[in-house]
């Protein structure tokens, strides 16, 4: 009953044709109008008669003008669905007439659901939409609120306009394009079983790594060839059999998805491989079902997140497993409860460790110390606090994760750095 009370109201409002300034104006007016009238005031009412005939006009105004936007709108073709990335503007083919031959009329609008930034471009007499989304999302539609308006912001309209189009927002990759976040092989013995094939191959050699140990760096060769080799510990690798994909969401997860897609993108889970995300029942197996995955992870509970971890594991590994790679946000949240507990079913390898990786992902570490209160006040510092994960919530993740003895991976997705966790 409160929720149709509530969608009844918010319709009468729309409809309403004046603005909050629209009514004060009114009742102002109104006030003059008696006075004068009782005085015989002829400036008040000459004022009042003014101000009077541009409220009409203004009201004729919005309604010529949402008449005109209404058929604009009825002439708009779904089209196919729009597909992309968060952090990168990008045009929707959405548009609006300007109304340049109705003097006054202003048109905006935003969107309501799937939530992005936008920016309205004109060109020539029509208004083009060009948004820049800043979290993945997947919707099967999209509503926009449209506005029309006088150019004293005394008279308004509003209406909501749902698109039948199917929307996709990926998360950013950031600087990790060109990165191989997970490998594909695991460790395997120095020794094959003399009855067994020599799966593997021991490599001593190989491109240097942002993020690898410049001692490593072998110089004479970088001297001969101009390119950094490294020198890596000899051991033997084997594939592995099948690689496990999880991500986690929580607060401030965007680099962990992004990082996750990064994975599938590139190849790096292998060529068998599943996965699966907080709020997607079904392991994804492909790379198309993978992406949906990612994006219809933003719509799960926080409060839920991470339980979803064991079931998911218990599911796909039932044909076996090589391993487990889970994706986790680098501030803690309800979700770092979910994944421990899952995590400490799993049977220990021969190395009494978890059988699982985790990569633990941030747009930066905020390694300042607590600002004053004038400080926080700051725009920039508050849109940086937003991005960056403070350093205590950061360590506060990897110590817990790092109880289970577990791999730990530490991804800064902005910059496009890949570290080991120091004692992971």
């Amino acid at each position: 009953m409160n929720a149709r009370l509530a969608r009844f109201a918010r319709r009468a409002r729309d409809v309403f044709p004046l603005t909050r300034l629209g009514v004060v104006v009114v009742a102002l007016v109104s006030l003059a109008l008696w006075i004068g009238v009782r005085q015989v005031d002829l400036v008040l009412l000459g004022a009042s008669a003014i101000v009077g005939v541009a409220l009409a006009l203004g009201i004729l105004t919005v309604v010529i003008a949402r008449w005109r936007v209404a058929i604009a709108l009825r002439r708009i073709d779904a089209g196919n669905a729009l597909s992309i990335e968060c952090g990168f503007p990008a045009r929707t083919g959405f548009r609006l007439p300007r109304l340049r031959w109705l003097p006054g009329a202003r048109v905006t609008w935003r969107w309501i659901a799937p939530h992005a930034d936008l920016r309205m471009l004109e060109a020539g007499a029509w208004i083009d939409e060009e948004v820049t989304p800043r979290a993945r999302r997947w919707s099967d539609s999209l509503t926009r609120r449209i506005e029309v308006g006088d150019a004293f912001g005394l008279c308004a309209i509003a209406m909501e306009h749902v698109e039948t189009r199917p929307v996709h927002i990926l998360p950013s990759v950031g600087g990790l394009k060109q990165m191989h976040v997970v490998h594909t092989l695991s460790g395997g013995s120095d020794i094959t079983h003399p009855a067994g094939s020599p799966d593997g191959e021991r490599l001593d050699l190989r491109q240097y790594a942002p993020g690898d140990p410049i001692r490593f760096v072998l110089w004479s060769v970088f001297a001969r060839t101009r390119e950094l080799v490294i020198r890596t510990p000899e051991k033997a690798l084997s594939a592995a059999r099948r690689t496990l994909a999880y991500l986690v969401t929580g607060p401030a997860d965007e680099p962990a998805a992004g990082a996750a897609r990064v994975a599938v993108d590139v190849g790096a889970l292998g060529g068998d491989w599943a996965f699966g995300a907080d709020g997607v029942d079904a392991p994804a197996t492909t790379r198309d079902a993978a992406l949906e995955a990612l994006a219809k992870s933003a719509s799960a509970p926080h409060e839920r997140a991470g339980s979803g971890l064991g079931a998911f594991l218990r599911k796909a590994s039932k044909d076996g497993a090589g391993r487990a790679v889970v994706f986790v946000p680098g501030r803690p949240g309800p979700w770092l409860a979910g994944v421990v507990h899952a995590a400490k079913e799993l049977p220990l390898d021969v190395a009494g460790r978890a059988p699982i990786e985790f990569v633990v992902c941030t747009d930066g570490v905020d390694r300042a110390k607590p600002r004053s209160g004038l400080a926080k006040l700051a725009l920039q510092d508050r849109e940086e606090r937003e991005i960056a994960v403070a350093q205590s919530e950061l360590q506060q993740v990897v110590a817990e994760l790092g109880k289970l003895r577990a791999k730990i991976v530490i991804v800064d997705r902005r910059g496009g750095h890949v570290h080991p966790a120091a004692g992971a």
